[in-house]
């Protein structure tokens, strides 16, 4: 393929394929969802989920502050070549160049600068052209709202790299705090008071970790089991939807539950969830283990159920 069977662009390549980037919320997740990917010794490629989480941690971080969504290949090729050649399938090939091209079948993602119908151009190509790639428009409206953007991202991890360290993967994309529930502590003021520390800490209401463990005496609402200590039990209160950012969840009764520490380590690290319904499903399997006990004072925002579910991948 030569230079001369490329040209410039001044409409989203999207569109030349049939593909819509209109994407509301539903469309995003759902095509997220069916991400159709290269089948690599009969295992999927990561290259394009990795990709896609990157370029979310953009949004997130709001590098793209003059709304302007995508990125030129140079800078995508330094910052998505390390995170294939770390994160991607072993003996797998560094080719950002694939996932650069070839996410714009995903109705997601827009290519513009160069086209050609010859294959993958080379990454001296794309450079020679000034090649742009990352989110259309719509779907980068759709991922900068809170909820959707902890549903693609549980979406997935979940779902097109279950074998791939998600916490270290989601630091290095910028996302580490949706690597569990509660979060990490945050920069910056939230809906919760934070006090200066070293770093800023969200104040939990002392009360109501109280309260909650009073309620339930010590019982976990998972197992319903009381732990016991040499004169009396231990419980702990979990919040749903995590104090610590990116998640910034109201410190209150709605939003906490009573848990022994194992189920509150599974459910930070998203091994459990609760549907509507108040079962408790093991994520890797689905399987319904638990119901959810409630105390007839103890109202919780199903919102915050909600955005715990999204973090696991599920709606």
């Amino acid at each position: 393929m030569t230079d001369e069977g490329l040209r410039r662009l001044s409409v989203p390549l999207a569109s030349l394929f049939g593909v819509t980037t209109n994407s509301g919320e539903e469309d995003v997740l759902g095509r997220l969802r069916n991400l159709k990917t290269h089948i690599n010794d009969r295992r999927p490629s990561r290259h394009k989920p990795i990709t896609l989480l990157w370029a979310i941690g953009r949004l997130a971080a709001e590098q793209e502050r003059t709304g302007d969504h995508l990125v030129e290949w140079r800078t995508f090729r330094e910052e998505v070549g390390p995170l294939l050649r770390d994160f991607g399938l072993p003996n797998s090939r560094v080719t950002p160049q694939y996932p650069f091209w070839h996410l714009r079948s995903s109705g997601l993602w827009d290519v513009e600068g160069i086209d050609t119908h010859e294959g993958t151009p080379t990454p001296s190509q794309l450079a020679a052209a000034g090649a742009r790639a990352g989110f259309g428009k719509d779907a980068a409206k759709a991922l900068r709202r809170s909820l959707v953007r902890a549903e693609a991202i549980g979406l997935i991890c979940s779902r097109h790299l279950p074998d791939v360290d998600r916490a270290a993967l989601l630091e290095r994309v910028g996302l580490a705090g949706y690597a569990s529930a509660s979060g990490e502590l945050p920069d910056r003021e939230g809906s919760v008071p934070r006090r200066r520390h070293t770093s800023f800490r969200p104040d939990r209401d002392a009360r109501l970790v109280r309260h909650i463990k009073e309620m339930y005496d010590d019982a976990c609402q998972v197992c319903g089991a009381r732990v016991e200590t040499m004169d009396s039990h231990y419980s702990e209160a979990a919040h749903i939807r995590g104090l610590g950012g990116p998640h910034l969840g109201p410190d209150q009764l709605s939003n906490l539950l009573c848990l022994c520490p194992n189920h509150h380590i599974e459910f930070d690290r998203f091994a459990i969830y609760i549907e509507e319904d108040w079962t408790v499903r093991r994520n890797a399997t689905g399987v319904v283990e638990y119901e959810l006990k409630l105390h007839a004072d103890h109202v919780i925002e199903q919102d915050h159920i909600r955005y715990h579910r999204a973090l696991c991948g599920h709606r």
